[in-house]
């Protein structure tokens, strides 16, 4: 560590908060706790000023430097972003209703809509010339990246969606629905060519694998549509199907390749051609083998050579993995193996949360950032692959989950204690509760699924198909209780009057002793699908933007809420509702009568919230679980160490509490009298180790100090 070039000043700036502040859903700032690095689906991949860069929907774009660490930037839009090519040492990004985004290192991006509501799903470039496809068969062009020119559409093509754009050998080709294929010379005039796909083509390629002992004669245009073909050309003009190609049906939506293999992928689909045996061969790269790739939907793939040379392959829920050659072999590796199960609802337990879902997925955290799967003994019908967990719930005693065809899971608080062993050899012994952690199933009590959990009068309850309500001492002995409808019965709250159970055809029952069970009138046929009591009121969530309220869950009244999707749960926050609903709704409101649309970063659907200590959880599909500090904790930075190497300077940075995703800047002086404000750093929980390079010609010495950003 050179001390002489660098030395460090820790400067702390208190962070003070203003409680029960006028709602502001804009303000919200979400991040990804699962599945990591992201959750969003990756559209396409591009390499850039060192950079790997994957462009997503609702906007979101993410940078790696090394494949490991991966940061969100800011575009300036929340329409889905498409389609990446780098173009005269910029990077260029299109996407949804015209978006085009314009970076000179891929770190802060300007973003332009164009005058159209078309989608530039497909952009490609020569050395002075980037085109842009999309649907309607809109062509734009640009020379700089910045102005655009609505071209003409090219013959033949009517209104058809043009997806796909490459450029190689002096030519652009353009393919699109009804196997359509177009080239031109300078992207402004086209040529229709003849079609030899039955299905949509989806993308273009032009791979440029030379020609020699890998058996390829010539580099080609490859093009793969939605009824699992692949064909290629030299020249854009003459085509033909892939040889030793065997069609599916899976749609394919991306073709790469490097020097000695070509590779295709798409739904549940990855093949990779290459050389065997003296003949040029297609082999499916998946499977449940060590090496296989994950059977998934690819959206996109790249060769690239750094940091190494590899595929790389990402699509549905960010999922993304890299595939290196070893021995003549390729071998797959996920760059996360994050658990994608669907999450059907959420809770919170003594400072723990708990997510459930499909294939007996049982999730915890502790601080709702950091999460863990459970494990479950596969007895009593639980199976990997053939449970689904609906719903979670219980008391500081008891935790049950349940699910498909009576599935009952339990988590007891039991205390146990851990040794383990310090670094300086000693042991240390501490106690540690099971709930939420040790899950044990019992035999299921019913056929019907379940999905409501609730603890009220000493007793457990479960309800779900069929009408049913079950009440338990203990959680292992059920008694069926009489119910005057036979609707599936998907959510149970408790509030002062008693128990209240919601359910499909607008059912909504009450009991104030858990044995006898009213049906109340709701004023709807929609699916009720979740009920909570929140800050004195019952507030119930369902199909077509259903919400309903009432102050004794006996009369209920329907409340406007802006959105016919599902509404499937809702928590709150200090004084604020927020509810959760299909493709990424959340709502705010401070009263349960006016709602406002709170903006999220991605469009899976959202089936359980639930908060703690001014944080907000939402969880869904795709394993979705996203959170944000609604309500900041008071804390203090300090750094815990730093080092100094090759112009390099790594700091390691702490709150000095259990804070969560705190925003703050680097700043640096010369001086200590005067400050220049640097970079601003995310970080999401717990102590953050993050590195700058400093210019080779900067100061002898230097000062760094951090400072909270609110």
């Amino acid at each position: 560590m050179d001390m002489l070039r660098t030395s460090l000043k820790l400067r702390l700036t208190c962070l003070v908060l203003c409680l029960g502040a006028g709602l502001n859903a804009s303000a919200i700032q979400w991040y990804w706790s699962n599945p990591l690095p992201h959750g969003n689906d990756v559209a396409d991949m591009v390499c850039f000023n060192g950079l790997t860069i994957q462009v997503a929907d609702m906007g979101q774009l993410y940078t790696s430097p090394d494949l490991l660490l991966w940061t969100p930037r800011a575009t300036g839009t929340t329409n889905d972003l498409q389609s990446a090519v780098v173009f005269r040492n910029q990077l260029i990004v299109t996407g949804a209703n015209g978006a085009t985004l314009l970076s000179s290192d891929g770190v802060n991006y300007t973003c332009t809509n164009l005058p159209t509501t078309n989608w530039l799903v497909a952009v490609t470039a020569s050395s002075n010339l980037a085109v842009a496809v999309g649907d309607n068969a809109v062509i734009y062009t640009t020379p700089d990246g910045a102005t655009w020119t609505r071209q003409a559409k090219p013959p033949g093509v009517g209104a058809n969606w043009l997806q796909g754009v490459a450029y190689g050998g002096g030519l652009f080709v353009t393919v699109g629905d009804a196997g359509y294929v177009a080239t031109s010379t300078n992207g402004i005039n086209w040529s229709k060519r003849a079609a030899i796909a039955s299905g949509d083509l989806t993308y273009v390629a032009w791979i440029n694998t030379p020609g020699g002992t890998n058996g390829f004669t010539t580099p080609a245009f490859v093009a793969v549509s939605d009824a699992g073909e692949v064909i290629a050309s030299s020249n854009g003009i003459s085509w033909s199907s892939a040889t030793d190609y065997t069609k599916t049906t899976n749609i394919l939506y991306t073709a790469a390749g490097n020097n000695d293999s070509r590779m295709v992928s798409g739904e549940n689909q990855l093949e990779l051609e290459r050389m065997l045996a003296g003949n040029l061969k297609w082999i499916s790269q998946l499977g449940s083998l060590p090496g296989d790739a994950p059977t998934w939907a690819y959206f996109c793939g790249l060769w690239e050579t750094n940091p190494v040379s590899e595929y790389l392959l990402s699509g549905q829920a960010g999922l993304t993995v890299s595939g290196t050659e070893i021995d003549s072999i390729y071998l797959w590796t996920p760059l996360n193996d994050s658990n994608r199960n669907w999450l059907w609802e959420m809770t919170t337990n003594a400072s723990l949360y708990v997510a459930v879902g499909v294939n007996a997925t049982i999730m915890t955290s502790d601080d709702g950032v950091n999460w863990t799967t459970e494990a479950i003994p596969f007895t009593n019908g639980v199976s990997p692959t053939n449970t689904a967990l609906f719903g979670v719930g219980g008391n500081t005693n008891l935790l049950i989950a349940v699910g498909n065809a009576g599935t009952t899971v339990l988590s007891t608080n039991l205390v146990i204690a851990i040794v383990t062993t310090n670094a300086n050899g000693s042991l240390e012994t501490n106690n540690v509760s099971t709930i939420g952690i040790v899950w044990n199933p019992v035999p299921p009590p019913t056929t019907n699924d379940l999905q409501g959990v609730a603890w009220f009068a000493n007793h457990y309850y479960m309800s779900g198909g069929n009408g049913t309500i079950l009440q338990s001492p203990n959680g292992t002995t059920w008694t069926r209780m009489t119910t005057s409808t036979t609707a599936y019965l998907s959510g149970l709250a408790v509030y002062p009057g008693g128990l209240v159970a919601v359910g499909d055809e607008g059912t909504i029952l009450t009991s104030a002793n858990g044995t006898t069970w009213t049906a109340r009138s709701s004023a709807t046929t929609n699916w009720v699908f979740r009920v909570r009591y929140l800050n004195g009121t019952l507030i119930a969530v369902g199909e077509n933007g259903t919400i309903l309220t009432s102050a004794n869950g006996t009369t209920w009244t329907k409340r406007a809420s802006g959105t016919s999707s599902w509404l499937n749960d809702i928590t709150m926050v200090t004084n604020t509702f927020y509810l959760v609903g299909d493709f990424g709704v959340v709502e705010a409101s401070t009263n349960a009568l006016t709602w406002t649309n709170v903006p999220t970063i991605t469009g899976n659907s959202l089936f359980g919230a639930a908060s703690q200590n001014g944080q907000l959880v939402v969880a869904g599909n795709s394993g979705v679980i996203l959170q944000t500090q609604v309500v900041p904790i008071p804390t203090q930075l300090e750094f815990l160490d730093f080092e100094y190497t090759n112009n390099t300077t790594l700091f390691l940075v702490a709150a000095t509490n259990l804070a969560v995703d705190l925003q703050f800047t680097l700043d640096s002086s010369t001086n200590l009298p005067n400050w220049s404000t640097g970079p601003l750093i995310n970080m999401i929980s717990g102590p953050l180790l993050f590195y700058e390079t400093l210019p080779t010609n900067g100061p002898s010495a230097q000062y760094f100090g951090v400072t909270l950003v609110p």
